[in-house]
């Protein structure tokens, strides 16, 4: 049996924690994950192994998030990302692989702009810098089912913001996830609704991406082909942040392909961030070079 622990921590009065699974033997920097905005620390559990073969592996509750303290929305992703940075320096950990997800992926990208030389490959997956009006709508619909005790009402919505449910387009295991987001977030405890309305909230009074480059970190961003919250375009925008980033698409998946395609997605990550080929993998579209160093090659050979 893998030995674990969770860590805990405080940073500006706010307590929040994290599970930590070492490996004695890596093959790669720590693999830091932060996730959803109604994930906990196990919500990636079934994807972990390849992970935890290859290196420590940190998962993240941040403020506002599972069990940790609730964070009001008057708390931005700025504040969450200097949260991360102290909990990575209390873990004494120096230089990580840090992955985000949806939601993570705002705190991720700003621990990696303002700590670009304690990065050693960022992650993005399903990261947009900004949200279209729908999706704003839907967000507001959430957080006001939350706040009149309606999580039935809560997890109609979340399958509408989360999951692209147009019949004309295939997207693996789409019944089976909104299964599991009715199951899920329809049974949201009354503990919890605090924590998933802030966060809901939080996504539309702040900025998703700070303004400026990020330099020094390598990146790739990637999510499903069909992701309707995070369209490949916008993808492509935050890609083109970066002095050197990778982007690509999971095939027949949308913005929950760690649920859709989950092997795959933990490949993907596995790969990345051991610096194994992504070039010609049966999941995914043709690795597409974006950033500063990519551009300007592109202009010398013009």
């Amino acid at each position: 049996m893998v030995a674990e622990r969770i860590e805990m921590c405080t940073y500006e009065g706010f307590t929040y924690s994290c599970r930590v699974v070492e490996n004695a033997e890596a093959r790669t920097e720590p693999i830091v994950l932060v996730g959803g905005a109604y994930q906990d620390m196990y919500a990636f559990h079934r994807v972990e192994r390849p992970w935890r073969r290859a290196a420590t592996l940190v998962v993240v509750e941040l403020p506002g998030v599972g069990t940790a303290d609730v964070l009001p929305a008057s708390y931005g992703f700025d504040f969450l990302g200097l949260a991360l940075g102290h909990l990575l320096d209390r873990l004494g950990l120096e230089r990580v692989n840090l992955v985000g997800v949806s939601y993570g992926c705002a705190v991720a990208y700003r621990h990696a702009r303002t700590n670009p030389t304690g990065v050693a490959r960022l992650g993005l997956c399903g990261y947009s810098p900004s949200l279209r009006a729908e999706s704003v709508a839907l967000l507001r619909a959430m957080a006001d089912a939350l706040e009149s005790d309606e999580p039935d009402e809560f997890a109609h919505h979340a399958a509408r913001f989360l999951v692209r449910q147009d019949p004309a387009v295939f997207v693996t295991n789409r019944d089976a996830v909104l299964r599991v987001l009715a199951y899920v977030l329809g049974g949201t405890a009354p503990e919890q609704r605090p924590r998933f309305a802030d966060a809901s909230l939080r996504m539309i009074r702040h900025a998703l991406i700070p303004p400026g480059p990020v330099t020094g970190v390598r990146a790739l961003c990637f999510t499903g082909e069909h992701d309707q919250l995070c369209p490949p375009d916008r993808g492509r925008e935050v890609a083109a942040r970066f002095d050197d980033a990778s982007f690509a698409l999971l095939r027949d998946a949308d913005h929950l392909c760690f649920l859709e395609r989950p092997a795959d997605f933990a490949d993907l990550v596995t790969r990345f961030c051991t610096d194994q080929p992504l070039d010609d993998l049966p999941y995914l579209t043709p690795v597409e070079r974006h950033g500063r160093r990519w551009a300007a090659d592109r202009e010398v050979r013009s």
